[in-house]
């Protein structure tokens, strides 16, 4: 064992003496060719591990990133050993104007010394104009402007996503079904729970998606397809009514090539996390958006006879009375149904023309709604409740429904029998005044619930003006502290909700507090030994910091971002030299075999007094 423990201190020294310094360079890269709105990789690789600062990209908006990747490896070559660095550094763009278009340097700092990366010059295609269409599994027509995708698309982009309309010309209140679809050639899936598209102008009711995937041939390429959620949409305006891009995260794998060099003493010193003998893939999140969609919502015709209550679709009428007999203060209903095929839960109770003297109550709405297969169906109830007051034979005339189909595009009318019942006297109530002029003389309460108290007719007891406590001093003194007490509680309670209010404030005021806690859990795992979750913490304290105190949004921080921020506070370098160094030295360590992690003593003390200059240091403006 010392003689083995003796060979590995000699390879040591002789692989860290051997070691020469190697000339850092960057290169950029991006597809050659990319379709305008359509997501692309950015990638600038090199030998050395540096912070990134993208150029201007006015034709190109920044969705992502960096996604970031290390390799090593090592070489034994006429007795001495020399390690390669490979560093990758990934965005996700979307280009946002066509023709010709060029990404310029980006500049990359490693230490104290600054790089230049090659300018990258990028073709930009407008988008795809042809129109089809096809039909989906459940027999609805979708239409194939926004589904399919250009060559470039195709070639270039492994994931994607699509909302398909089965209709792009509706009336208003009429139905449209919508799926929101996946297409992919590698194998993907979302990094979150899958968010309902908003769909902003429609009344939507969600469907069962299908359940199956298939595949589709793509300008020649195949993609996996699966619906992910289907809708009924029923648009409440006319005009133009725009689907807006949906965003979502998914992952897509990339590859790591290994650098082998075939060397077995080559091999003792590469990374043992590495597999030896293939690349490794590592799956990189990347935002993905549908296109822009737009339905052209029709006004339904003027001529709208004065029964229409908002009704589109196709449905059928009728009413019926709970009762066609009842007795004098008993009450009865009317109940009016409606059902059928479309906006069924938007339509407003038809106009009744009911007879006078009887005490009519508010309807009452009960809706069942059926969203199997490709449209929403179901049945409305309208109950106006009746309570008859006179004796005697009463008519409730015929009424109407009018609504509008679509199909035919134009207004249907149905209209039921009149409806008449009678009201029988009870014994006594011809003679008795209180049915039909009560409070009228003075009577003695029966039933204080239903009943109206009698007045009182009593003179009240007088008193002398000086007796009131209105002319007392301590009164008034009294009502001017509370006055003033009011006023303060007031004042306080609209400042402390004010500011619990303001979200960036409250997130700036415990920035610090949370990322005291967050090392606290880091130095929990330092004291137990674990080292990846203590490099994972302290990552996340300073991140977290970041992101609250200068109330940036954590998907979108980054060196760059916080490097930017920074130096519009003040002239912070060296605070910012130290904020990359413990991030670079807690991601390194986290994956780094245990000879080459940094010290958790020393990181958790430097960590500690950078959020302390932080907090010290940094005033927003």
């Amino acid at each position: 064992m010392d003689v083995l423990k003796y060979i590995l201190i000699t390879l040591c020294l002789i692989w860290t003496g051997g070691m020469f310094a190697q000339e850092s360079s960057f290169t950029a890269k991006a597809p050659a060719t990319v379709q305008m709105g359509q997501q692309f990789q950015y990638t600038i690789e090199g030998n050395e591990r540096g912070s990134i600062q993208l150029p201007d990209l006015k034709n190109f908006e920044l969705l992502g990133g960096p996604f970031q990747s290390f390799s090593s490896s090592t070489r034994w070559v006429n007795g001495k050993m020399t390690a390669e660095t490979t560093a990758s550094y990934t965005f996700v763009l979307r280009a946002a104007a066509t023709g010709e278009q060029i990404i310029p340097a980006a500049k990359v700092k490693v230490n104290k010394e600054n790089y230049e990366t090659n300018p990258v010059k990028i073709n930009v295609v407008g988008s795809s104009s042809g129109q089809s269409g096809r039909t989906n599994a459940n027999g609805s027509t979708i239409s194939s402007r926004q589904d399919q995708a250009s060559t470039v698309e195709a070639e270039e982009q492994p994931v994607f996503l699509r909302v398909l309309p089965s209709r792009k010309q509706v009336y208003v209140g009429e139905q449209l079904v919508t799926e929101l679809k996946v297409y992919t050639s590698v194998n993907t899936r979302p990094t979150g729970a899958m968010k309902e598209v908003p769909y902003e102008g429609f009344y939507k009711y969600q469907l069962e998606p299908d359940q199956s995937s298939s595949r589709e041939n793509i300008e020649g390429k195949i993609h996996v397809t699966q619906v992910l959620q289907r809708h009924v949409l029923i648009p409440q305006k006319s005009g133009k009514l725009v689907i807006e891009p949906f965003e979502s995260e998914w992952t897509v794998p990339q590859r790591i090539q290994n650098n082998r060099s075939g060397n077995a003493l080559d091999d003792f010193f590469n990374d043992p996390f590495s597999d030896p003998f293939f690349d490794r893939v590592r799956q990189v999140p990347v935002k993905i958006s549908t296109r822009p969609v737009t339905i052209n919502v029709k006004s339904l015709p003027e001529n709208a006879p004065g029964s229409f209550t908002g009704g589109v679709g196709d449905f059928s009428f009728n009413a019926r009375l709970s009762a066609n007999q009842v007795k004098v203060n008993e009450s009865l209903s009317l109940i009016v149904e409606i059902s059928g095929n479309g906006n069924i839960e938007l339509i407003d109770p038809p106009k009744v023309d009911f007879p006078p003297d009887h005490d009519i109550y508010e309807s009452t709405k009960n809706t069942t709604i059926n969203t199997k297969g490709n449209s929403v169906s179901g049945k409305v109830t309208f109950e106006f409740p009746i309570v008859a007051r006179h004796a005697g034979k009463f008519r409730i005339a015929p009424i109407q429904f009018s609504w509008f189909d679509p199909n035919v595009e134009r207004y249907k009318t149905a209209t039921t029998k009149e409806f008449v019942f009678s009201v029988e006297k009870v014994d006594g109530t011809a003679q008795d005044p209180k049915v039909y002029a009560p409070g009228t003389i003075g009577e003695d309460v029966e039933n204080i619930g239903t009943d109206i108290v009698d007045i009182r007719r009593n003179i009240p007891a007088f008193r002398k003006i000086g007796q009131s406590p209105l002319h007392r001093g301590v009164y008034w003194i009294t009502y001017l502290l509370l006055l003033l007490a009011f006023i303060a509680t007031v004042t306080i309670l609209r400042v402390y909700f004010s500011r619990r209010a303001d979200v960036k404030l409250m997130r700036n005021r415990k920035a610090s507090k949370m990322a005291k806690n967050r090392l606290r859990v880091a130095d929990k795992a330092r004291k137990s030994g674990n080292t990846e979750k203590f490099y994972e913490e302290i990552e996340k304290a300073i991140w977290g910091y970041l992101s609250d105190k200068l109330s940036i949004d954590l998907s979108a921080l980054s060196r760059e971002t916080v490097s930017e921020v920074l130096s519009t506070t003040g002239d912070h370098e060296e605070l910012q030299e130290e904020l990359i160094r413990i991030i670079d030295e807690s991601e390194f360590s986290r994956y780094a075999p245990s000879s080459q992690k940094s010290d958790m003593d020393s990181l958790y003390a430097d960590a500690l007094k950078l959020i302390h200059n932080l907090e010290q240091n940094i005033r927003l403006k």
